[in-house]
């Protein structure tokens, strides 16, 4: 008997709640993007859904998802307001489960985007001050950091969550 694991039905609700059917694909995307907090790329999407691939049994995880359809439902997601798009410099576009406005930092020398802590507070002023019909479609605030030592546990100390 061929059979699928059950989808989350907290996932499931939350795709049609934006008006998005629960496909395969989409619940397989879900299923690494929205069911715990994380930053990542496409490339590290379709790394973590070749992992689970590999790691499931034959008949527990659907078959391979393409590459263009992974970068399609990320796109989707983000349109959807499900997913946040960081642009967080010249490499690839990264993709934040937490949609609410926050800032953070970026590891200059590995890429990785984390939250800034809750207690770091930021502040812009003057932004009524842009020219006549102009409005603010979204504001990213993005810390560049780069370690003096690197410490094997780095990130783990500073940020509970990648």
């Amino acid at each position: 008997m061929n059979r699928r694991p059950s989808p989350n039905l907290a996932v499931v609700q939350r795709l049609r709640s934006v008006g998005l059917q629960p496909t395969r694909q989409r619940l397989a995307v879900a299923a690494v993007m929205l069911t715990r907090p994380c930053h990542l790329s496409a490339d590290q999407v379709i790394d973590r859904l070749h992992a689970l691939q590999e790691g499931a049994a034959d008949s527990a995880f659907p078959p391979p998802i393409s590459r263009a359809t992974v970068y399609a439902t990320l796109a989707q997601f983000a349109r959807a307001g499900l997913l946040r798009e960081l642009h967080v410099g010249p490499g690839p576009v990264i993709y934040d489960s937490n949609t609410s406005r926050h800032a953070h930092w970026v590891d200059v020398d590995t890429g990785d985007v984390h939250d800034l802590p809750d207690n770091v507070h930021w502040r812009i002023e003057g932004l009524d001050q842009l020219p006549h019909g102009l409005q603010i479609q979204d504001v990213q605030l993005v810390v560049r950091v780069k370690a003096v030592t690197r410490p094997e546990n780095l990130s783990s100390k500073i940020s509970p969550h990648a």
